[in-house]
Protein backbone atom coordinates (compact mmCIF):
# COMPACT_ATOMS: atom_id res chain seq x y z
CA UNK A 1 0.00 0.00 0.00
CA UNK A 2 1.04 3.53 -0.60
CA UNK A 3 0.12 6.97 1.12
CA UNK A 4 -1.45 9.74 -0.68
CA UNK A 5 -2.16 13.24 0.71
CA UNK A 6 -4.92 14.80 -1.47
CA UNK A 7 -4.72 18.57 -1.95
CA UNK A 8 -7.16 19.40 0.50
CA UNK A 9 -5.00 17.48 3.26
CA UNK A 10 -7.57 14.15 3.37
CA UNK A 11 -4.94 11.37 3.09
CA UNK A 12 -5.74 8.10 1.09
CA UNK A 13 -4.68 4.93 1.66
CA UNK A 14 -4.33 2.76 -2.36
CA UNK A 15 -2.70 -0.43 -3.61
CA UNK A 16 1.06 -0.04 -5.13
CA UNK A 17 0.46 0.39 -8.84
CA UNK A 18 -2.77 2.63 -8.68
CA UNK A 19 -3.78 5.65 -10.75
CA UNK A 20 -5.08 8.90 -10.02
CA UNK A 21 -8.17 8.51 -12.68
CA UNK A 22 -10.58 7.20 -10.27
CA UNK A 23 -9.30 9.65 -7.62
CA UNK A 24 -9.95 12.48 -9.96
CA UNK A 25 -13.72 11.33 -10.82
CA UNK A 26 -14.46 11.52 -7.08
CA UNK A 27 -12.99 14.90 -6.28
CA UNK A 28 -14.57 16.17 -10.26
CA UNK A 29 -17.04 18.15 -7.85
CA UNK A 30 -14.42 20.22 -6.70
CA UNK A 31 -13.10 21.95 -10.05
CA UNK A 32 -15.25 24.07 -12.88
CA UNK A 33 -14.22 21.93 -15.42
CA UNK A 34 -13.06 18.49 -16.22
CA UNK A 35 -9.73 16.87 -14.58
CA UNK A 36 -7.19 16.38 -17.50
CA UNK A 37 -3.96 15.97 -15.74
CA UNK A 38 -2.79 15.28 -12.31
CA UNK A 39 -0.22 16.44 -10.33
CA UNK A 40 2.23 13.86 -8.18
CA UNK A 41 4.85 15.19 -5.81
CA UNK A 42 4.50 18.21 -7.92
CA UNK A 43 4.86 16.81 -11.07
CA UNK A 44 2.61 16.59 -14.06
CA UNK A 45 1.82 13.26 -14.60
CA UNK A 46 -1.01 11.26 -17.06
CA UNK A 47 -4.12 10.63 -14.80
CA UNK A 48 -3.53 7.02 -16.11
CA UNK A 49 0.32 6.65 -14.91
CA UNK A 50 0.68 3.79 -11.99
CA UNK A 51 1.92 5.31 -8.65
CA UNK A 52 5.05 3.33 -6.76
CA UNK A 53 5.85 5.18 -4.03
CA UNK A 54 4.18 7.91 -1.46
CA UNK A 55 3.05 11.15 -2.70
CA UNK A 56 1.03 14.30 -2.99
CA UNK A 57 -1.87 14.96 -4.99
CA UNK A 58 -3.27 17.49 -7.56
CA UNK A 59 -4.83 17.77 -10.14
CA UNK A 60 -5.17 19.96 -13.50
CA UNK A 61 -8.38 20.91 -14.65
CA UNK A 62 -9.15 21.60 -18.16
CA UNK A 63 -9.65 25.58 -17.85
CA UNK A 64 -6.35 27.02 -18.58
CA UNK A 65 -3.33 27.11 -20.75
CA UNK A 66 -2.00 24.05 -18.57
CA UNK A 67 -5.35 21.95 -19.00
CA UNK A 68 -5.61 23.16 -22.82
CA UNK A 69 -2.35 21.87 -23.52
CA UNK A 70 -3.61 17.89 -22.50
CA UNK A 71 -6.90 18.69 -24.86
CA UNK A 72 -4.89 20.10 -27.24
CA UNK A 73 -2.77 17.14 -27.50
CA UNK A 74 -5.34 14.64 -27.36
CA UNK A 75 -7.43 16.25 -30.47
CA UNK A 76 -4.52 15.98 -32.46
CA UNK A 77 -4.17 12.36 -31.44
CA UNK A 78 -7.38 11.69 -32.49
CA UNK A 79 -7.02 13.59 -35.51
CA UNK A 80 -3.77 12.11 -36.96
CA UNK A 81 -5.53 8.26 -36.05
CA UNK A 82 -8.99 8.76 -37.32
CA UNK A 83 -7.39 10.42 -40.89
CA UNK A 84 -4.41 7.52 -41.24
CA UNK A 85 -7.17 5.24 -40.83
CA UNK A 86 -9.37 7.07 -43.37
CA UNK A 87 -6.62 8.13 -45.61
CA UNK A 88 -3.55 6.03 -44.92
CA UNK A 89 -1.22 7.40 -47.98
CA UNK A 90 -1.74 10.82 -46.72
CA UNK A 91 1.15 12.41 -44.66
CA UNK A 92 0.57 15.15 -42.26
CA UNK A 93 3.07 17.64 -40.45
CA UNK A 94 2.01 19.36 -37.30
CA UNK A 95 3.30 22.83 -37.94
CA UNK A 96 2.18 26.32 -35.65
CA UNK A 97 -0.87 27.49 -33.56
CA UNK A 98 -2.72 30.14 -35.17
CA UNK A 99 -4.91 32.09 -32.12
CA UNK A 100 -6.56 28.84 -30.43
CA UNK A 101 -6.19 26.62 -33.68
CA UNK A 102 -3.73 24.22 -34.77
CA UNK A 103 -2.08 24.31 -37.79
CA UNK A 104 -1.26 20.91 -39.94
CA UNK A 105 0.21 20.51 -43.17
CA UNK A 106 0.69 17.85 -45.88
CA UNK A 107 3.31 16.04 -46.94
CA UNK A 108 4.00 14.97 -50.37
CA UNK A 109 1.56 15.11 -53.52
CA UNK A 110 -1.57 13.72 -51.31
CA UNK A 111 -4.22 15.92 -49.92
CA UNK A 112 -7.42 16.01 -47.84
CA UNK A 113 -10.44 17.72 -49.61
CA UNK A 114 -12.93 19.83 -47.73
CA UNK A 115 -15.27 16.72 -48.10
CA UNK A 116 -12.92 14.63 -46.41
CA UNK A 117 -12.55 16.47 -43.91
CA UNK A 118 -16.38 16.26 -43.10
CA UNK A 119 -15.89 12.60 -43.11
CA UNK A 120 -12.28 12.82 -40.64
CA UNK A 121 -14.59 14.95 -38.11
CA UNK A 122 -17.98 12.78 -38.09
CA UNK A 123 -15.83 9.73 -37.48
CA UNK A 124 -13.89 12.00 -34.59
CA UNK A 125 -17.02 13.22 -33.04
CA UNK A 126 -18.39 9.07 -33.05
CA UNK A 127 -15.16 8.32 -30.45
CA UNK A 128 -16.34 11.37 -28.88
CA UNK A 129 -19.80 9.95 -28.20
CA UNK A 130 -18.19 6.58 -27.56
CA UNK A 131 -15.88 7.85 -25.10
CA UNK A 132 -13.88 5.87 -26.30
CA UNK A 133 -10.72 5.23 -24.78
CA UNK A 134 -7.06 6.84 -24.84
CA UNK A 135 -5.03 3.88 -23.30
CA UNK A 136 -1.85 4.55 -21.43
CA UNK A 137 0.95 2.09 -22.43
CA UNK A 138 4.20 2.67 -19.72
CA UNK A 139 6.63 0.81 -21.37
CA UNK A 140 10.93 0.37 -21.13
CA UNK A 141 12.38 1.88 -24.03
CA UNK A 142 14.10 -1.05 -25.57
CA UNK A 143 10.31 -2.41 -25.49
CA UNK A 144 9.06 0.59 -27.12
CA UNK A 145 11.55 0.28 -29.79
CA UNK A 146 11.00 -3.57 -30.30
CA UNK A 147 7.49 -3.17 -30.54
CA UNK A 148 6.83 0.16 -32.15
CA UNK A 149 10.00 1.27 -33.60
CA UNK A 150 7.88 2.27 -37.18
CA UNK A 151 6.95 5.48 -34.50
CA UNK A 152 10.09 6.76 -34.32
CA UNK A 153 11.23 8.90 -37.61
CA UNK A 154 14.89 10.30 -38.54
CA UNK A 155 14.40 12.95 -36.19
CA UNK A 156 13.04 11.60 -33.00
CA UNK A 157 15.26 8.28 -33.13
CA UNK A 158 18.37 10.36 -31.98
CA UNK A 159 16.73 11.70 -29.25
CA UNK A 160 15.57 8.58 -28.07
CA UNK A 161 19.26 7.96 -27.60
CA UNK A 162 19.30 10.14 -24.63
CA UNK A 163 16.49 7.91 -22.81
CA UNK A 164 17.87 4.75 -21.02
CA UNK A 165 17.15 1.39 -22.13
CA UNK A 166 15.39 0.66 -18.97
CA UNK A 167 12.91 4.01 -18.83
CA UNK A 168 10.10 3.83 -19.09
CA UNK A 169 8.27 5.99 -21.97
CA UNK A 170 4.81 6.55 -22.27
CA UNK A 171 2.72 5.48 -25.30
CA UNK A 172 -0.85 5.28 -26.40
CA UNK A 173 -3.24 3.82 -28.26
CA UNK A 174 -6.73 4.57 -29.60
CA UNK A 175 -8.70 2.25 -31.59
CA UNK A 176 -5.48 -0.09 -31.84
CA UNK A 177 -3.83 2.60 -33.46
CA UNK A 178 -0.42 3.79 -31.30
CA UNK A 179 1.47 7.23 -30.96
CA UNK A 180 4.11 8.62 -29.33
CA UNK A 181 3.30 11.55 -28.62
CA UNK A 182 5.21 14.07 -25.86
CA UNK A 183 3.06 14.61 -22.46
CA UNK A 184 0.14 13.63 -21.03
CA UNK A 185 -3.28 13.13 -22.90
CA UNK A 186 -7.08 12.88 -21.97
CA UNK A 187 -8.11 9.23 -20.44
CA UNK A 188 -10.79 9.13 -23.31
CA UNK A 189 -12.05 10.37 -26.54
CA UNK A 190 -15.23 12.31 -24.51
CA UNK A 191 -13.34 14.70 -22.86
CA UNK A 192 -12.83 16.44 -26.45
CA UNK A 193 -16.40 18.08 -27.11
CA UNK A 194 -15.81 21.20 -28.79
CA UNK A 195 -13.30 21.29 -32.13
CA UNK A 196 -13.84 21.87 -36.06
CA UNK A 197 -11.96 20.85 -38.93
CA UNK A 198 -11.34 23.48 -41.60
CA UNK A 199 -9.08 23.29 -44.80
CA UNK A 200 -6.42 26.14 -44.68
CA UNK A 201 -3.56 27.48 -47.18
CA UNK A 202 -1.64 23.83 -47.44
CA UNK A 203 -3.52 22.02 -44.94
CA UNK A 204 -5.76 21.57 -42.32
CA UNK A 205 -6.46 23.73 -39.04
CA UNK A 206 -8.02 21.63 -35.91
CA UNK A 207 -10.03 24.42 -34.09
CA UNK A 208 -10.50 24.49 -30.76
CA UNK A 209 -11.37 26.53 -27.63
CA UNK A 210 -9.45 29.29 -26.02
CA UNK A 211 -7.82 28.43 -22.55
CA UNK A 212 -10.73 31.10 -21.11
CA UNK A 213 -13.26 29.22 -22.14
CA UNK A 214 -13.39 25.28 -22.47
CA UNK A 215 -17.06 24.88 -23.74
CA UNK A 216 -17.22 27.61 -26.75
CA UNK A 217 -14.98 27.43 -29.93
CA UNK A 218 -13.67 31.31 -30.60
CA UNK A 219 -14.57 32.31 -34.68
CA UNK A 220 -11.20 31.49 -36.40
CA UNK A 221 -9.23 34.94 -37.59
CA UNK A 222 -7.18 33.98 -40.88
CA UNK A 223 -3.82 34.83 -39.43
CA UNK A 224 -2.52 35.01 -43.09
CA UNK A 225 0.67 37.19 -42.56
CA UNK A 226 1.14 35.33 -39.42
CA UNK A 227 1.37 32.08 -40.81
CA UNK A 228 3.34 33.15 -43.60
CA UNK A 229 6.05 34.74 -41.10
CA UNK A 230 5.98 30.84 -40.11
CA UNK A 231 6.17 29.25 -43.22
CA UNK A 232 9.32 31.52 -44.57
CA UNK A 233 11.29 30.90 -41.26
CA UNK A 234 10.61 27.08 -41.62
CA UNK A 235 10.81 26.53 -45.13
CA UNK A 236 14.61 28.69 -44.84
CA UNK A 237 15.14 26.27 -41.74
CA UNK A 238 14.41 23.38 -44.01
CA UNK A 239 16.13 24.68 -46.90
CA UNK A 240 19.60 24.99 -44.66
CA UNK A 241 18.78 21.42 -43.01
CA UNK A 242 18.38 22.50 -39.51
CA UNK A 243 14.36 22.06 -39.10
CA UNK A 244 14.51 19.68 -35.94
CA UNK A 245 16.21 19.42 -32.87
CA UNK A 246 18.03 16.01 -33.89
CA UNK A 247 19.83 18.24 -36.63
CA UNK A 248 20.95 21.42 -34.19
CA UNK A 249 22.26 18.97 -32.19
CA UNK A 250 24.23 17.37 -34.92
CA UNK A 251 25.81 20.32 -36.16
CA UNK A 252 26.32 21.28 -32.47
CA UNK A 253 28.30 17.67 -32.13
CA UNK A 254 30.30 18.38 -35.19
CA UNK A 255 31.37 21.85 -33.87
CA UNK A 256 29.89 23.31 -36.97
CA UNK A 257 27.29 25.37 -34.66
CA UNK A 258 28.91 28.45 -35.36
CA UNK A 259 27.98 28.45 -39.00
CA UNK A 260 24.26 27.95 -37.40
CA UNK A 261 24.41 31.40 -35.60
CA UNK A 262 25.82 33.34 -38.27
CA UNK A 263 23.20 32.43 -40.58
CA UNK A 264 20.81 33.31 -38.00
CA UNK A 265 22.09 36.28 -37.72
CA UNK A 266 22.46 37.08 -40.91
CA UNK A 267 18.84 36.12 -41.72
CA UNK A 268 17.82 39.08 -38.62
CA UNK A 269 19.69 41.65 -40.65
CA UNK A 270 18.12 40.98 -43.86
CA UNK A 271 14.76 41.42 -42.40
CA UNK A 272 15.31 44.61 -40.16
CA UNK A 273 16.87 45.51 -43.28
CA UNK A 274 14.22 44.88 -45.47
CA UNK A 275 11.33 46.72 -43.01
CA UNK A 276 13.84 49.69 -42.88
CA UNK A 277 13.88 50.17 -46.72
CA UNK A 278 9.98 49.63 -47.04
CA UNK A 279 9.59 52.42 -44.65
CA UNK A 280 12.27 55.12 -46.72
CA UNK A 281 9.93 53.95 -49.55
CA UNK A 282 7.02 55.85 -48.27
CA UNK A 283 8.94 58.27 -45.67
CA UNK A 284 6.72 60.98 -47.60
CA UNK A 285 4.04 59.23 -45.44
CA UNK A 286 4.96 56.89 -43.07
CA UNK A 287 5.45 59.47 -39.75
CA UNK A 288 4.85 56.91 -37.00
CA UNK A 289 6.52 53.32 -36.74
CA UNK A 290 4.19 51.64 -33.93
CA UNK A 291 6.21 47.98 -32.64
CA UNK A 292 4.05 45.68 -30.53
CA UNK A 293 4.35 42.02 -29.36
CA UNK A 294 4.17 39.39 -26.41
CA UNK A 295 6.51 39.27 -23.92
CA UNK A 296 10.13 38.48 -24.21
CA UNK A 297 9.35 38.33 -28.36
CA UNK A 298 12.82 41.11 -28.62
CA UNK A 299 10.82 44.30 -28.80
CA UNK A 300 13.58 46.45 -27.55
CA UNK A 301 16.30 44.66 -30.00
CA UNK A 302 14.18 44.89 -32.44
CA UNK A 303 13.58 48.25 -32.32
CA UNK A 304 17.20 49.07 -31.98
CA UNK A 305 18.08 47.31 -35.03
CA UNK A 306 15.03 48.85 -37.15
CA UNK A 307 16.57 52.47 -36.31
CA UNK A 308 19.93 51.81 -37.23
CA UNK A 309 18.28 50.56 -40.64
CA UNK A 310 16.12 53.58 -40.66
CA UNK A 311 19.09 55.82 -39.91
CA UNK A 312 21.43 53.80 -42.81
CA UNK A 313 18.56 55.02 -45.05
CA UNK A 314 19.24 59.01 -43.50
CA UNK A 315 16.03 58.70 -42.05
CA UNK A 316 16.19 60.31 -37.79
CA UNK A 317 14.05 58.08 -35.42
CA UNK A 318 12.39 59.46 -32.52
CA UNK A 319 11.49 57.49 -29.75
CA UNK A 320 8.16 58.19 -27.73
CA UNK A 321 7.29 56.02 -24.82
CA UNK A 322 3.89 54.99 -24.41
CA UNK A 323 4.24 54.35 -20.07
CA UNK A 324 4.48 58.45 -20.22
CA UNK A 325 0.75 58.23 -21.27
CA UNK A 326 -0.79 56.21 -17.90
CA UNK A 327 -3.14 57.75 -16.62
CA UNK A 328 -2.54 59.46 -12.96
CA UNK A 329 -2.71 56.32 -10.69
CA UNK A 330 -5.79 57.60 -8.97
CA UNK A 331 -7.27 57.24 -12.42
CA UNK A 332 -6.20 54.25 -13.29
CA UNK A 333 -8.60 51.11 -14.37
CA UNK A 334 -8.91 48.14 -11.53
CA UNK A 335 -9.31 44.75 -12.37
CA UNK A 336 -12.22 42.75 -10.73
CA UNK A 337 -10.44 41.76 -7.91
CA UNK A 338 -9.26 45.47 -6.99
CA UNK A 339 -5.91 45.49 -8.50
CA UNK A 340 -5.02 48.53 -10.94
CA UNK A 341 -4.80 47.37 -14.27
CA UNK A 342 -1.83 48.90 -16.01
CA UNK A 343 -2.33 46.38 -19.45
CA UNK A 344 -5.27 47.61 -20.77
CA UNK A 345 -5.33 50.32 -23.15
CA UNK A 346 -7.51 52.34 -21.16
CA UNK A 347 -4.38 53.04 -18.42
CA UNK A 348 -2.98 55.13 -21.35
CA UNK A 349 -4.26 58.90 -21.25
CA UNK A 350 -5.50 58.57 -25.12
CA UNK A 351 -6.75 61.70 -25.84
CA UNK A 352 -3.37 63.27 -24.34
CA UNK A 353 -1.51 61.02 -27.06
CA UNK A 354 -3.13 61.87 -29.72
CA UNK A 355 -3.77 64.87 -29.32
CA UNK A 356 0.33 65.03 -28.72
CA UNK A 357 0.66 63.08 -32.07
CA UNK A 358 -1.26 65.09 -34.31
CA UNK A 359 0.22 68.45 -33.22
CA UNK A 360 3.63 66.71 -33.84
CA UNK A 361 2.91 65.61 -37.07
CA UNK A 362 1.91 69.48 -38.13
CA UNK A 363 5.57 70.15 -37.45
CA UNK A 364 4.97 71.66 -34.14
CA UNK A 365 7.38 71.68 -30.84
CA UNK A 366 5.42 69.13 -28.03
CA UNK A 367 6.36 69.42 -24.68
CA UNK A 368 6.25 65.40 -23.74
CA UNK A 369 5.29 64.40 -20.24
CA UNK A 370 7.54 61.94 -18.23
CA UNK A 371 5.32 59.40 -15.83
CA UNK A 372 6.53 58.80 -12.18
CA UNK A 373 6.13 55.46 -11.45
CA UNK A 374 7.05 56.27 -7.74
CA UNK A 375 4.25 58.93 -7.05
CA UNK A 376 1.69 57.73 -9.69
CA UNK A 377 1.84 61.28 -11.60
CA UNK A 378 2.81 62.26 -14.90
CA UNK A 379 5.53 65.08 -14.59
CA UNK A 380 6.81 67.90 -17.02
CA UNK A 381 10.06 68.27 -16.78
CA UNK A 382 10.67 70.51 -20.03
CA UNK A 383 11.39 67.50 -22.48
CA UNK A 384 9.55 68.67 -26.03
CA UNK A 385 9.85 66.70 -29.29
CA UNK A 386 9.82 68.56 -32.56
CA UNK A 387 9.51 66.08 -36.32
CA UNK A 388 12.05 67.46 -38.84
CA UNK A 389 11.79 66.25 -42.16
CA UNK A 390 13.35 63.28 -42.33
CA UNK A 391 12.23 62.00 -39.04
CA UNK A 392 9.83 59.23 -37.45
CA UNK A 393 8.11 58.67 -34.30
CA UNK A 394 8.91 55.07 -32.90
CA UNK A 395 6.43 53.84 -30.21
CA UNK A 396 7.25 50.56 -28.77
CA UNK A 397 4.80 49.07 -26.32
CA UNK A 398 1.87 46.20 -26.37
CA UNK A 399 -1.13 48.27 -27.52
CA UNK A 400 0.49 49.29 -30.56
CA UNK A 401 -1.81 47.23 -32.97
CA UNK A 402 -4.71 48.77 -31.67
CA UNK A 403 -6.39 51.82 -33.54
CA UNK A 404 -7.36 52.94 -30.76
CA UNK A 405 -4.01 53.82 -29.63
CA UNK A 406 -3.57 56.26 -32.61
CA UNK A 407 -6.93 56.77 -33.88
CA UNK A 408 -6.63 60.59 -34.79
CA UNK A 409 -3.77 59.72 -37.10
CA UNK A 410 -4.61 58.00 -40.59
CA UNK A 411 -3.20 54.82 -41.66
CA UNK A 412 -1.01 56.05 -44.65
CA UNK A 413 0.87 58.03 -41.99
CA UNK A 414 1.58 54.73 -39.46
CA UNK A 415 3.19 51.36 -40.00
CA UNK A 416 2.02 49.20 -37.36
CA UNK A 417 4.82 45.96 -36.57
CA UNK A 418 4.24 42.92 -35.06
CA UNK A 419 7.10 41.26 -33.14
CA UNK A 420 6.88 37.49 -32.48
CA UNK A 421 9.52 34.53 -31.80
CA UNK A 422 7.93 31.60 -34.12
CA UNK A 423 10.20 28.90 -33.34
CA UNK A 424 10.21 26.54 -36.60
CA UNK A 425 12.14 23.40 -35.02
CA UNK A 426 10.28 20.61 -33.27
CA UNK A 427 11.46 17.38 -32.55
CA UNK A 428 9.57 15.35 -35.18
CA UNK A 429 6.38 15.87 -37.41
CA UNK A 430 3.98 15.47 -34.86
CA UNK A 431 5.59 16.79 -31.66
CA UNK A 432 6.45 20.68 -32.25
CA UNK A 433 7.64 23.10 -29.76
CA UNK A 434 5.94 25.85 -28.18
CA UNK A 435 6.25 29.06 -28.71
CA UNK A 436 5.17 30.30 -25.80
CA UNK A 437 7.73 27.95 -23.88
CA UNK A 438 10.66 29.59 -25.49
CA UNK A 439 9.49 33.24 -24.39
CA UNK A 440 9.14 32.09 -21.17
CA UNK A 441 12.36 30.24 -21.00
CA UNK A 442 13.90 33.76 -22.74
CA UNK A 443 11.98 36.21 -20.01
CA UNK A 444 13.34 33.77 -16.77
CA UNK A 445 16.85 33.89 -17.95
CA UNK A 446 16.36 37.66 -18.61
CA UNK A 447 14.66 38.41 -15.24
CA UNK A 448 17.38 36.32 -13.51
CA UNK A 449 20.22 38.59 -15.40
CA UNK A 450 19.03 42.14 -15.12
CA UNK A 451 16.22 42.20 -12.83
CA UNK A 452 17.35 40.15 -10.47
CA UNK A 453 14.34 38.06 -10.15
CA UNK A 454 14.65 34.03 -9.35
CA UNK A 455 12.97 31.76 -11.72
CA UNK A 456 9.75 31.00 -9.01
CA UNK A 457 9.01 34.78 -9.21
CA UNK A 458 9.16 34.75 -13.11
CA UNK A 459 7.14 31.55 -13.45
CA UNK A 460 4.70 32.73 -10.62
CA UNK A 461 3.51 35.55 -12.78
CA UNK A 462 3.68 34.05 -16.40
CA UNK A 463 -0.08 33.24 -15.99
CA UNK A 464 -0.74 36.77 -15.43
CA UNK A 465 1.47 37.41 -18.55
CA UNK A 466 -0.30 35.06 -21.00
CA UNK A 467 -4.00 36.67 -19.37
CA UNK A 468 -2.83 39.98 -20.71
CA UNK A 469 -1.42 38.68 -24.00
CA UNK A 470 -4.95 37.05 -24.61
CA UNK A 471 -6.56 40.51 -23.49
CA UNK A 472 -4.75 42.94 -25.05
CA UNK A 473 -2.01 41.41 -27.49
CA UNK A 474 -3.32 38.41 -29.60
CA UNK A 475 -6.29 39.78 -31.00
CA UNK A 476 -5.07 42.47 -32.91
CA UNK A 477 -2.21 40.38 -34.37
CA UNK A 478 -4.02 40.51 -38.15
CA UNK A 479 -4.24 44.24 -38.05
CA UNK A 480 -0.41 44.37 -38.37
CA UNK A 481 1.13 45.38 -41.63
CA UNK A 482 4.31 43.47 -40.96
CA UNK A 483 5.64 40.68 -39.40
CA UNK A 484 8.77 40.12 -38.10
CA UNK A 485 9.68 36.98 -36.81
CA UNK A 486 12.76 37.20 -33.91
CA UNK A 487 13.25 33.91 -33.16
CA UNK A 488 16.92 32.41 -33.60
CA UNK A 489 17.12 28.92 -34.82
CA UNK A 490 19.85 27.94 -32.38
CA UNK A 491 18.63 30.00 -29.37
CA UNK A 492 17.52 26.85 -27.40
CA UNK A 493 20.57 25.10 -27.66
CA UNK A 494 22.14 28.71 -25.97
CA UNK A 495 19.66 29.50 -23.60
CA UNK A 496 19.55 25.61 -21.82
CA UNK A 497 22.99 26.31 -20.47
CA UNK A 498 21.27 29.52 -18.65
CA UNK A 499 18.11 28.06 -17.81
CA UNK A 500 18.50 24.55 -16.35
CA UNK A 501 20.28 25.66 -13.01
CA UNK A 502 17.39 28.23 -12.62
CA UNK A 503 14.63 25.80 -13.60
CA UNK A 504 17.39 23.13 -11.51
CA UNK A 505 16.74 25.55 -8.32
CA UNK A 506 12.92 25.78 -8.37
CA UNK A 507 11.62 24.29 -5.34
CA UNK A 508 9.17 21.40 -4.89
CA UNK A 509 7.17 23.65 -2.05
CA UNK A 510 6.98 26.21 -4.71
CA UNK A 511 3.97 24.54 -6.65
CA UNK A 512 2.58 25.58 -9.83
CA UNK A 513 6.32 26.97 -10.25
CA UNK A 514 8.09 23.88 -10.08
CA UNK A 515 5.47 21.78 -12.10
CA UNK A 516 6.45 24.14 -14.89
CA UNK A 517 10.25 23.92 -14.20
CA UNK A 518 10.03 20.42 -14.12
CA UNK A 519 8.23 20.58 -17.67
CA UNK A 520 10.57 22.72 -19.04
CA UNK A 521 13.40 21.18 -18.06
CA UNK A 522 12.23 17.69 -19.59
CA UNK A 523 12.26 19.75 -23.29
CA UNK A 524 15.63 20.70 -22.48
CA UNK A 525 17.12 17.80 -22.01
CA UNK A 526 16.60 16.55 -25.42
CA UNK A 527 18.85 19.70 -26.87
CA UNK A 528 22.64 19.91 -26.61
CA UNK A 529 24.29 23.13 -25.51
CA UNK A 530 26.12 25.72 -27.67
CA UNK A 531 28.71 27.91 -27.02
CA UNK A 532 27.72 31.24 -26.99
CA UNK A 533 30.87 33.10 -27.38
CA UNK A 534 30.33 33.55 -31.45
CA UNK A 535 27.22 35.32 -30.95
CA UNK A 536 27.61 39.11 -31.77
CA UNK A 537 26.41 42.00 -29.38
CA UNK A 538 23.99 43.37 -31.27
CA UNK A 539 22.08 39.95 -31.52
CA UNK A 540 18.29 39.98 -30.39
CA UNK A 541 19.99 36.95 -28.24
CA UNK A 542 21.71 39.29 -26.18
CA UNK A 543 18.60 41.05 -24.97
CA UNK A 544 18.28 38.22 -22.95
CA UNK A 545 21.65 36.59 -22.25
CA UNK A 546 23.34 39.79 -21.35
CA UNK A 547 26.38 41.45 -23.46
CA UNK A 548 24.26 43.74 -25.85
CA UNK A 549 25.49 46.69 -27.27
CA UNK A 550 22.71 48.34 -27.12
CA UNK A 551 21.82 50.31 -24.39
CA UNK A 552 19.46 53.25 -24.42
CA UNK A 553 17.38 54.32 -27.02
CA UNK A 554 18.87 55.76 -30.16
Amino acid sequence: MITLTIYNGETRQVEEGSTLLQLAQEFAKDFATPIVEGVFNGETVDLQQPLHCDGTVDFIQLKGEDGLRVYVRTLLFIFLVTSKRLYPDVELEVHNTLGSALHCVFKGEKRLSAKALKLIEAEMRKLVEQKAPVKLLRITKAEALKRYGHLCSDDLAPLMCNIADEDLVSVYSLNGEVGYLFGAMCPDAGYITEFKLMPFDDGVILDYPAFSDWKELVNFKDLTKLNAAFRETEEWAEMINCDTIAKLNRYIEMGVADKIIQMAEALHEKKFAAIADEIAKHRDKIKIILIAGPSSSGKTSSTQRISIQLAVNGIRPIPISMDDYYVNRVDTPRKPNGDYDFETIDAIDLDLFNAHLTRLLRGEKVKIPKYNFQTGLREYRGTELQLTENSVLLVEGIHGLNDRLTDSIPAENKIKIYVSALIPLAFDQYNRINTTDVRLLRRMVRDSQFRSHDAVSTLSRWADVREGEEKYIFPYQCSADVIMNTNLIYEMAVIKKYAEPLLEAVPRESGKPYMIARRLLRLLKHVKSMDDAVIPNNSLLREFIGGSVFKEAL
